[in-house]
């Protein structure tokens, strides 16, 4: 899907898309909205926390699986000091340096290609 759009994008602005090009585009940008939901979980689970009951309801069991094995080695790094957990805020840095540092040149190349 995301390679019809980002061809369907280039041939809408006059250019002919070369398959390299929409291939990398295409990966980056499938692997940068998965870091952005990564990065919404762990903010919504970060919430969530400041307003738990103690009730095991299901779309916390859910962030919490799908958080904890991102959280889990931040949490080894920095264990929570005085009931405040810092391991979303790590989890945070280390994906967002992961996108600017791995996602972002493979999106430059993916355009200088196209």
């Amino acid at each position: 899907m995301e390679v019809v759009r980002i061809s369907l994008t280039a041939m809408l602005l006059g250019h002919s898309p070369k398959f390299a090009g929409v291939i990398l585009l295409s990966i980056a940008e499938l692997t940068k909205l998965a870091v952005y939901i990564v990065i919404f979980s762990i903010f919504v689970r970060a919430l969530l926390s400041w307003f738990s009951s103690g009730l095991s309801h299901p779309i916390t069991t859910f962030l919490n699986s799908f958080t904890d094995p991102i959280l889990r080695p931040a949490r080894r790094i920095i264990p929570a000091s005085g009931g405040i957990d810092l391991s979303p805020l790590i989890a945070f840095i280390v994906m967002m340096l992961a996108l600017k540092l791995l996602v972002q040149p493979i999106l430059d190349l993916g355009r200088a290609l196209l």
